[in-house]
């Protein structure tokens, strides 16, 4: 009686296929984790910059010689290293790029910033029923009820 030597190889190709059909499967799944784990990541810097802008803002807001008066632009607050509220104007982390919207008072000075994402956020805590990152505003506390005033057109820094 002669047995098929080629009948083990059917076998050996069904399995080798599916440990190829495991693999990718298993790298599909990481690259999901791997995408939340990089929104979150930018929705931590967004928050940075956004309460660094807040406090610039803020601080620019209380120094005697600008009267009270907020900035007109975002590179207002870079200044000489004496007066310098902000280090740098943020890139938008969402985005990738250096223009923020902005939210102006009534005499046409930055009170706050937000993205210009128009991606659904990750994080709900902090601000509660936003359907994107553009409803997370960074207000500076002296603004008051400006928070809920409609923003401005997008504004850009030049690069760096």
């Amino acid at each position: 009686m002669r047995t098929r030597a080629g009948g083990a190889r059917g076998y050996t190709y069904l399995g080798l296929m599916f440990i190829v059909a495991l693999l990718a499967l298993t790298t599909a799944m990481a690259s999901v984790v791997w995408s939340t784990v990089q929104r979150r990541e930018n929705e931590r810097q967004l928050l940075f910059a956004g309460e660094q802008f807040a406090a610039a803002i803020e601080r620019r807001h209380a120094r005697p010689e600008s009267a009270g008066a907020y900035p007109k632009r975002l590179e207002d607050m870079l200044g000489d290293t004496l007066h310098r509220e902000l280090r740098q104007v943020y890139p938008d982390p969402m985005t990738g790029r250096r223009e923020w919207g902005l939210v102006r008072d009534v005499a046409g000075g930055i009170v706050g910033v937000f993205s210009l994402s128009g991606d659904a956020p990750l994080q709900q805590k902090r601000f509660t029923g936003a359907r994107s990152y553009r409803d997370w505003r960074f207000i500076a506390p002296s603004a008051g009820e400006l928070a809920s005033a409609a923003p401005d057109q997008p504004a850009s820094a030049p690069a760096r």
